[in-house]
């Protein structure tokens, strides 16, 4: 089912692998542009820089993931996220490219600040 494959992929980017440069390489597309929770664009490299560098990151609880498929190797994932005490809530859409390579590529990602419901 592809909304548990691009589940994990995307959840992968939420725990140790977020700091293993080989796997951000092959997962993040080469054109990836981010908006990040803050309203910062950034791009691939800045991407990586920053996850790479980051010393200890909470761990983040996603939830309610929703998938839509754009076309042939195109979907769209929305979920929501926090860290695991309820804080820092946000809403999450992840445009996923399945590459000439044969697996599946973050191409565009943002999050947006969410209403807190705890």
């Amino acid at each position: 089912m592809l909304l548990e494959k691009l589940r994990l992929l995307e959840c992968s980017l939420h725990d140790d692998r977020r700091n293993d440069r080989e796997w951000l390489e092959r997962l993040l597309h080469p054109e990836l542009l981010e908006i990040t929770r803050s309203g910062v664009m950034v791009d691939r490299a800045e991407t990586i820089t920053s996850l790479l560098n980051e010393k200890t990151a909470s761990p983040i609880i996603s939830s309610n993931f929703r998938l839509t498929e754009m076309g042939v190797g195109c979907a769209m994932l929305h979920y929501r996220t926090s860290y695991d005490d309820g804080s820092r809530p946000a809403l999450r859409s992840s445009c996923w490219l399945y590459s000439d390579k044969g697996h599946w590529t973050l191409v565009f990602h943002q999050g947006t600040p969410a209403e807190d419901t705890a």
